[in-house]
């Protein structure tokens, strides 16, 4: 029973790990071929959209669906953005390390608003505390874990 659990959550963390991968080279290309400003649809977003479809299908299909459903807590949570930031500080490719204290610990994150806490206790636009951020991932990882116990 532990083995399934486990199996199942490194295999949720894994479709975030590659998420957040594909986020944090995507998004930064996007800003270079200056689509983050687009009016109307930003070509990254339509690509990020469908590799998350992959990956959770692929996860459903070849793993299970709590594996599945757990990569999608840790995305809704708040915790594949805190990987982006890992990508931002560890990789460096872009030379954005320092994202993550300027931006979440400097509490002038108002892309949050999608996520549980967001959608509940704040508007589109406002920025939401690092301590909110940080707290709601730990939440979602062990909402992963319990669905992996299922």
């Amino acid at each position: 029973m532990l083995n399934q659990v486990l199996y199942y959550f490194l295999w949720s963390f894994v479709g975030a790990a590659l998420f957040s991968l594909y986020d944090y080279i995507g998004y930064n290309v996007s800003l270079k071929r200056n689509w983050v400003n687009l009016k109307f649809i930003n070509p990254y977003r339509i690509s990020q959209f469908a590799f998350q479809i992959l990956i959770s299908l692929l996860l459903l299909i070849f793993i299970g669906w709590q594996s599945a459903a757990g990569f999608n807590i840790i995305w809704w949570f708040w915790g594949c953005d805190i990987l982006f930031y890992f990508y931002c500080a560890s990789l460096n490719i872009f030379n954005d390390r320092g994202n993550f204290t300027k931006q979440v610990m400097g509490n002038i994150t108002t892309w949050a608003w999608w996520t549980p806490y967001g959608l509940l206790f704040a508007r589109k636009g406002e920025p939401i505390k690092w301590q909110k951020l940080i707290s709601q991932a730990v939440i979602g990882m062990i909402l992963t874990a319990a669905v992996c116990v299922l």
